[in-house]
């Protein structure tokens, strides 16, 4: 038996994707959030204060971007990784700026 394959694509609408940006961008711009590339992905580490919005958007990202593996090994860390092509993907979602700080 095999598995079907995990859709490569963001299932949102244009208005949806542009307010789930927004929202990415300001817990990440927060400086709360300290982030990681790691074999596959991103490591996101939370401060304790925007753990619960970390949650929810971690939680909201499941439901649209399936191909995403999401991980909590403790309650403030969270992993996105992807196998194949979606880890280029996922590594173009968090774009390092010039001082090595990966930004949305």
């Amino acid at each position: 038996m095999t598995s079907e394959p995990r859709r490569r694509a963001c299932t949102l609408g244009a208005s949806e994707l542009a307010d789930r940006g927004a929202a990415w961008r300001e817990v990440l711009g927060s400086g709360l959030v300290e982030r990681t590339r790691i074999a596959g992905g991103i490591k996101l580490v939370a401060a304790p204060r925007v753990v619960a919005a970390l949650t929810a958007l971690i939680d909201l990202e499941r439901e649209c971007c399936t191909w995403i593996d999401y991980r909590v090994p403790e309650p403030s860390t969270f992993l996105l990784t992807a196998d194949g092509d979606g880890q280029k993907i996922l590594a173009g979602m968090f774009v390092a700026d010039p001082a090595g700080r990966i930004v949305l």
